[in-house]
């Protein structure tokens, strides 16, 4: 099974011929990098279906654009289907999922679990708001202010189970857990977004003590919003997940991880 991370928390998963992306994104500032931004649609495109963790602007945005003219199917929960079809997507390509749903999707067989955002700290949003370059910068962040309001999530964060030769890889839509929700332990991977609070590393500890992975990719640690946004330094935390027995990985635009 092949495993590409294409930046914030697009992933592309491939086995059998199937291939699945999540949460596709170009990035942002987007009059920016329209080579890359190209390169990236492209890469979407090929996909067999398009998997939505939860509605915020930087999980569904670019989803109209890309796939405008594709018969690729999008799954997602009520609040992003309502989105997309405010920007124009038809009925017709999306797919109505909720939590405890199963799906069969070509080599893959998918488990559909509650999860839950993570809640943004203090910590956090002063690293983000009183950077100097946000300051000098406002207009970004009201145009990111805004973003988050026409873009809910409304309680609608996804966790899924993915199982493809005799594998179990679970992904999370962000860094959080439903305290309602019996999860499974023990995947063979996790895909865990790194960011969203002052301190990635402490809030995902209690996630990794509960659920047991045996490895750990860590995506959307990038510096995915400049200039409001930096890159989240791994290395620490990397380096305490190995002295514990768990292989983890954080991961880099563009490159290919077999699990």
């Amino acid at each position: 099974m092949k495993l590409t991370w294409y930046g914030t928390a697009a992933v592309l998963l491939e086995s059998g011929g199937t291939r699945i992306v999540f949460d596709p994104f170009l990035g942002m500032p987007y009059e920016e990098e329209p080579f890359r931004r190209e390169h990236l649609s492209a890469s979407y495109r090929t996909a067999s279906a398009v998997l939505v963790t939860h509605g915020h602007f930087d999980h569904i945005y670019d989803i109209p654009a890309v796939y405008h003219d594709s018969e690729t199917p999008i799954y997602a929960t009520e609040t992003p289907c309502e989105t997309l079809k405010r920007r124009g997507v038809g009925e017709e390509k999306l797919r109505l999922i909720r939590p405890g749903d199963h799906l069969e999707l070509g080599s893959f067989r998918i488990t559909v679990y509650q999860g839950r955002h993570c809640r943004f700290d203090s910590g956090v949003i002063r690293k983000t708001v009183f950077k100097r370059d946000t300051l000098r910068h406002i207009n970004r962040l009201v145009e990111l202010l805004q973003l988050n309001k026409r873009y809910a999530e409304n309680g609608e964060t996804l966790f899924y189970e993915i199982e493809a030769e005799g594998k179990r890889i679970q992904l999370m839509g962000s860094m959080g857990m439903d305290e309602d929700t019996d999860y499974p332990i023990g995947a063979d991977a996790m895909i865990l977004p790194f960011q969203g609070t002052g301190d990635p590393a402490a809030s995902v500890r209690p996630i990794i003590e509960k659920l047991k992975p045996k490895s750990i990719y860590l995506d959307h640690y990038d510096d995915a919003f400049p200039p409001m946004s930096s890159l989240i330094a791994t290395d620490d935390f990397v380096a305490e997940m190995h002295d514990k027995g768990i292989a983890t990985v954080a991961m880099e635009q563009g490159s290919v991880y077999y699990l």
